[in-house]
């Protein structure tokens, strides 16, 4: 075997190290570096998240260190204060008594109230104004704003917000008495709100809770009585509303305006000139309330206008003027639903359509449905069931639950008395009552097309909130008043008769 050159046994190493280096590169590794170093690299970025992670948690066991609990006794300005020097974090405990004036709560702060702490206004602007977002303000009493309207003075006024609380508060004496600007994901929880005694005018009067442009808002549990409106939603989406008692209010107990996708449940609407006005709303979704004992000359248990898309659910509607008034809005649903005792169950005018309600008891109501025109594709039943009416005369033949026969819920006197609204005093007597008969012996009487084709034979059971309600018979034109007088009435054409044929 022939000996290699000298030249090429030298270039060996050289070559082999070249190789190295190259692999050494392709691995990440410069030249000269040991494999450990190339490992304490590639550890490197963890090492240092961890690093930052640690000192993160440390600035923020920092911080849960240095926040203080600030005692602020009545009397002076102490809670004024303690509101000023508070730093993020921070509680600060307004003492038992009054505290007089203005508050500010400018940092995200926990303002807490012994037992008796009240924070009064003394008749001035607004008495506790927040603007930090994350705040929560509990445990006190809130009093004594101001009467003006414009500035919008109110107890609480959270202000360009987020995420603010105000719990167990109870607010008296007040213009407005919890008002929400920009304030997004807004809670109130068990608060007892009551308006000013003796209430000023409509036009010179606030609302419970008023919230405008504050989306996610969550009231929940409280109870607003004595304002103009309970509760006022303005341009506010994906509001729920759960557990709340909205009464004696001078307009609505519940009022929404340009608002979509409200969730309303287990709320109870009561004593108000409407329990519920939704206006220019979609997407509602009404489950498991009840509106109940809302009486007088235009008078509703729920008014929807211009509202389309929502779902109506196990709801009670009782003893109220009109129980539903329909104006203008199209696609709901009802379902499962009690309406009775009422004077109108549904007044529905011709600008609504594709409405269906079906599933639903109607017991005891003056008119169960009353609309102003006799073609209507509104429906009243949903191709398999229909609706329980206390007034029809069912009969199952095959026992399977619904009538053999179908039912028309608008008669010809609720048509006419919606054209003629004096003819309501009429209501229950006996000209009315032989009408209904005739109705019934004659169906070409009948003044609409609306129908029922597939009533329940039994009222189906509805639970709404749960809470019994005091019932005192029906919600609309007097039946013994109507029915006096209707018999007062033929006995005078009777007298009158009488009188004629004698010489």
């Amino acid at each position: 075997m022939a000996a290699r050159p000298r030249h090429a046994v030298a270039r060996a190493p050289r070559r082999r190290a070249r190789r190295g280096r190259r692999r050494r590169r392709r691995r990440g590794a410069r030249p000269g570096r040991r494999r450990g170093a190339v490992t304490a690299r590639r550890r490197g970025p963890r090492v240092a998240l961890a690093a930052a992670l640690a000192v993160a948690l440390l600035g923020a066991g920092a911080d849960a260190a240095r926040a203080a609990r600030r005692h602020a006794p009545a009397g002076g300005d102490a809670l004024s204060r303690a509101l000023r020097e508070a730093a993020p974090g921070d509680t600060v405990v307004a003492g038992a008594g009054v505290h007089h004036g203005s508050f500010r709560v400018a940092a995200p702060i926990v303002l807490a109230g012994e037992p008796g702490a009240t924070l009064h206004g003394g008749g001035r602007g607004t008495v506790l104004t927040v603007v930090a977002g994350g705040a929560v303000v509990s445990d006190l009493e809130v009093r004594g704003s101001g009467a003006r309207v414009l500035t919008v003075d109110a107890g609480i006024h959270v202000v360009k917000a987020a995420r603010v609380v105000v719990r167990r508060v109870r607010v008296r004496d007040v213009l407005y008495g919890i008002y929400g600007e920009r304030a997004a994901a807004l809670a109130v929880e068990d608060c007892d709100l009551a308006g000013r005694v003796p209430p000023l005018k409509e036009d010179g009067e606030g609302n419970g809770i008023h919230l405008w442009y504050s989306d996610d808002p969550r009231l929940a549990r409280n109870t607003v009585a004595g304002f103009v409106d309970g509760v006022y939603l303005s341009f506010v989406h994906r509001a729920e509303l759960t557990g709340n008692r909205l009464q004696d209010c001078g307009r609505y107990g519940l009022h929404t305006m340009y608002c979509q996708d409200t969730r309303l449940v287990e709320n109870l609407f009561t004593r108000s000139v409407a329990g519920c006005a939704i206006m220019f709303t979609n997407r509602l979704h009404v489950e498991r309330n009840d509106f109940f004992r809302n009486r007088g000359p235009r008078t509703y248990g729920l008014l929807l206008r211009d509202c389309s898309a929502g779902r109506f659910q196990d709801n009670r509607f009782v003893d109220n003027t009109v129980a539903i008034f329909f104006d203008n809005s199209n696609r709901n649903r009802f379902a499962g639903n009690l309406i009775e005792d009422n004077g109108w169950g549904i007044l529905m005018f011709a600008s609504c359509a594709g409405n269906e309600v079906a599933g639903n008891t109607f017991v005891n109501n003056d008119y169960p449905v009353a609309l102003d025109m006799r073609r209507t594709d509104n429906r009243f039943d949903d191709g398999a069931r229909g609706n329980y009416w206390s007034e029809a005369a069912p009969y199952d033949l095959d026992g399977d639950g619904v009538s053999d026969a179908p039912h028309g819920p608008v008669n010809a006197f609720s048509f006419l008395s919606k054209q003629y609204p004096d003819l309501s005093v009429l209501a229950k007597s006996p000209a009315v009552a032989a009408l209904g008969v005739a109705e019934r012996v004659m169906p070409a009487l009948r003044p609409s097309e609306a129908v029922d084709r597939f009533p329940a034979v039994r009222p189906a059971r509805t639970r709404g909130t749960g809470a019994p309600l005091a019932r005192a018979g029906a919600g609309g034109p007097a039946p013994a008043a109507a029915a006096a007088f209707g018999l007062l009435a033929l006995a005078g054409l009777g007298g009158l008769a009488a009188a004629r044929r004698t010489p």
